[in-house]
């Protein structure tokens, strides 16, 4: 707009009007400042991406120096684009020495200016204001057109600006209103997870010591039809897998979701749980780097199924939890062997279960059933027979 109302009394030769050097210079200055705007250095280095924005400033200052033409509105959208930029302190300075500079300008353009003419004798400053006024009533389309183009440049470029600004502010509002309402979406699936995992947590742990308990019941109930003695002894096995019961609901609900919940000790409170068996003699080795509050829940669930199907479903004579991480996996491995009676030879057994770093999955697990023969056998195998969680 700036240049289409340049070039309107320029290339009108019907009008008395006459550009003056100043004008070329807001060209070239319009010009340099087209070529600068197909560069937006963002992913420069920072001296660069202050060349640009004081390249661009300087540019206008000449014209507000040398020219009675002002691009006021220029030096904002600059020093908008110098938010983009710059750091903040960079761009707070950087709006207060343009200011500076600006008004240093227009000061020193206005003494030189107005100033100089008021210096005149009166005699020239009559004949300048009468060829002034005689060019108006000859022309008065000039002033009329000099006051559209001036309204629309302004209108125009304020109407972008406050347009860009208006649904800049509705899409963030709009962004944020998506981000509460995913949030919340996000927190009740959270919970559901949550709930879920306790329940899962305390059907794994449970399930076993409340069927041995509704056994030991039933085996009192008919002790008691029999008048036997052995009555007492079922009675505290009821009561102390009872209080196992109970240990295991608070352990699920309350110990699970601590925020401070550490792998390492928990995992070494699990092996002490062993060691009140007679015939399980139980090492650790454990070394594990900290990591994601629900990963180390995961785990533990993983390592404690483990365990307790070792215990339940084999023979097990020595115990081995060994954990450490890797570079791209945090590597648990237990080891147990135990004597069958149908081999000649002992049977040793070890099972890796690997976190990938990169898994997207909940359960993002691989596993490996190997025996002492290093020949990996079918993962169903593995799955159903030491942890049914891990994949």
């Amino acid at each position: 707009m700036v240049t289409l109302r340049l070039i309107f009394f320029i290339l009108n030769k019907s009008l008395p009007y006459e550009a003056n050097n100043s004008y070329y210079l807001i060209f070239c200055v319009l010009g340099v400042l087209a070529i600068l705007s197909f560069f937006f250095p963002i992913r420069r280095p920072m001296w660069q991406r202050r060349a640009y924005i004081f390249a661009e400033i300087a540019c206008l200052l000449l014209t507000r120096i040398f020219s009675q033409v002002g691009l006021d509105l220029l030096l904002c959208i600059y020093l908008a684009k110098s938010c983009f930029l710059l750091r903040r302190r960079d761009v707070i300075i950087t709006v207060v020495l343009a200011g500076i500079a600006w008004h240093i300008g227009l000061a020193w353009q206005f003494t030189n200016g107005f100033l100089t003419d008021l210096s005149n004798p009166i005699e020239e400053q009559k004949a300048l204001f009468e060829e002034r006024v005689k060019m108006i009533q000859e022309a008065p389309q000039v002033l009329l057109a000099d006051m559209i183009f001036n309204n629309l440049v302004l209108y125009i470029s304020m109407s972008i600006l406050i347009l860009l600004l208006c649904l800049t502010l509705v899409a963030e509002y709009r962004s944020r209103q998506q981000a509460i309402a995913l949030t919340q979406e996000v927190e009740l699936l959270a919970a559901d997870l949550e709930r879920t995992r306790i329940a899962r947590d305390i059907h794994d742990s449970l399930g076993h010591t409340l069927t041995s308990l509704d056994v030991q019941l039933e085996l009192a109930q008919r002790l008691y039809e029999r008048n036997s003695n052995k009555l007492q002894p079922a009675l505290e096995t009821a009561k102390l897998l009872a209080s196992q019961s109970l240990q295991e609901v608070r352990r699920a609900v309350t110990t699970m979701r601590e925020e401070t919940f550490d792998l390492n000790t928990a995992l070494i409170q699990l092996m002490e749980s062993f060691i009140s068996h007679p015939s399980i003699t139980v090492k650790s080795k454990i070394d594990l780097p900290q990591l994601p509050l629900q990963t180390n829940h995961q785990l533990y669930c993983v390592v404690k199924e483990g365990l307790e199907n070792i215990r339940k479903h084999s023979q097990a004579q020595v115990i081995h939890l060994k954990g450490y991480a890797s570079a791209d996996a945090v590597i648990l491995e237990v080891t147990y062997s135990y004597t069958d009676s149908a081999l000649t030879e002992p049977l040793r057994e070890r099972v890796q279960c690997r976190l990938l770093a990169n898994s997207t999955q909940r359960f993002g697990y691989s596993a490996s059933f190997i025996n002492d023969t290093g020949c990996p056998s079918a993962p169903e195998q593995y799955k159903n027979s030491i942890f049914s969680r891990c994949k």
